[in-house]
């Protein structure tokens, strides 16, 4: 072996290569698709919808995902999943401008399973073809930039919106209908990467999942931690105002998502290729721990002290390190303990486990917040988190 020979051996796969750089490309704007509808319930509820027809309107788009993405992922592989992605901005371009004509309850029922139908097929069809292309010996720092891409449509499209929303006639249908021009070259985008085939460096084999072996140990354990972690994520997101209000920090509330999105997306564009050097377990579980003690600073009986609302702001950063650390260690946990016929369907699965604590969040926070207030609502997320750190650390190498 010659010196030369030593490098060429050790270097890192290539990750960002034309099909990864487009993979990530999509899930902006497929996640683009979803941020721009912020503001959905109090405009339909500006169209005559009552509040609970309101709620049940937004739900329908997750039971979709609920019951529809695990089957879907099961079918898609990685030679389909190309088309399953044109398949899923195909549909979203045809939905989005109905947004301007659908009127009463079971017309934005309706469209609303569409649109989620939608959204189904892009995110199972961006993720299988996302996980072939990630070496394992680089699923830290990938799975960060892919969590960079779908987060950055909420931190940019809401403000952006608002802005804009004069120049849209005050209506956000006008805006729901402009988003057309996004997934349009989407779609063209999704054509050209699907009738290009992944070659001989893809990381997963092209069979569909359920051609596979039962689910291990670690791979069900993952999902747990996942789960648990978007239910704290949905508590938080849904709740903290609300806490915020109560500890009279309402100039706060937008310096805390400001803070929590910005150390998020700092510390994930800036970990690079830590997140594989360093024991994933380890920090994930680090990740959980800081995320657990911030939620249970938001329970404190601080109302009307000097601490008062501005706990929320070493809490935003506390939370933006634990999740920024945490949720993306996950998903490369999961490529890890994955055999590689099951690794699209598994991700799959943790995007799955996204929806499940959006929709069980809110409800069993304001259940929670109900009988005791928000800081109960907190102490409840934090105890469904607390396993999350000892069961990381029981996962095998």
């Amino acid at each position: 072996m010659t010196m030369m020979d030593t490098p060429l051996r050790d270097a890192p796969p290539r990750l960002w290569r034309g099909d990864f750089a487009g993979v990530l490309a999509l899930a902006l704007l497929g996640f683009a698709n979803l941020a721009a509808f912020y503001g959905l319930e109090p405009w339909l509820r500006s169209r005559g919808l009552d509040a609970a027809q309101a709620g049940g309107t937004i739900a329908a788009f997750t039971l979709v995902a609920l019951f529809l993405m695990p089957a879907v992922a099961a079918r898609v592989s990685v030679a389909s999943a190309g088309w399953c992605t044109v398949a899923g901005f195909g549909v979203t371009l045809l939905v989005l401008p109905l947004y301007l004509v659908v009127d009463g309850f079971a017309g934005f029922v309706g469209l609303r399973l569409l649109h989620g139908f939608g959204f189904v097929l892009t995110l199972v069809g961006i993720t299988t073809r996302f996980v072939a292309l990630v070496p394992p010996q680089r699923a830290g720092e990938a799975y960060s930039l892919f969590s960079v891409a779908d987060l950055l449509p909420f931190a940019l499209l809401p403000p952006l919106l608002e802005l804009t929303l004069p120049a849209f006639g005050g209506d956000a249908a006008n805006q729901y209908a402009a988003m057309a021009l996004l997934q349009a070259p989407a779609l063209l985008l999704a054509v050209v990467l699907a009738r290009r085939s992944i070659g001989a460096g893809s990381h997963v084999a092209g069979g569909a999942a359920r051609k596979a072996g039962p689910r291990s140990g670690p791979v069900w354990s993952l999902l747990l931690i996942n789960t648990a972690a978007f239910v704290a994520h949905a508590v938080l997101f849904s709740m903290a105002k609300g806490r915020a209000l109560e500890l009279e920090g309402e100039a706060v509330v937008g310096l805390f998502f400001a803070l929590q999105t910005g150390t998020v997306m700092v510390l994930r564009l800036s970990a690079g290729n830590l997140f594989d050097r360093w024991d994933q377990r380890r920090v994930s579980a680090f990740g959980a721990v800081v995320v657990t003690l911030a939620v249970l600073l938001l329970a404190l009986p601080i109302g009307g002290t000097a601490l008062g609302a501005w706990v929320l702001v070493p809490v935003a950063l506390l939370l933006g390190i634990g999740f920024g650390a945490m949720l993306p260690l996950l998903n490369a946990l999961m490529h890890h303990h994955s055999p590689p016929a099951q690794r699209g369907a598994n991700i799959n699965l943790m995007m799955l486990t996204l929806q499940v604590g959006y929709l069980f969040g809110p409800l069993l926070g304001g259940l929670v917040v109900n009988w005791a207030g928000y800081p109960a609502a907190f102490v409840m997320a934090a105890v469904l988190l607390a396993p999350a750190a000892p069961m990381l650390l029981r996962l095998p190498r």
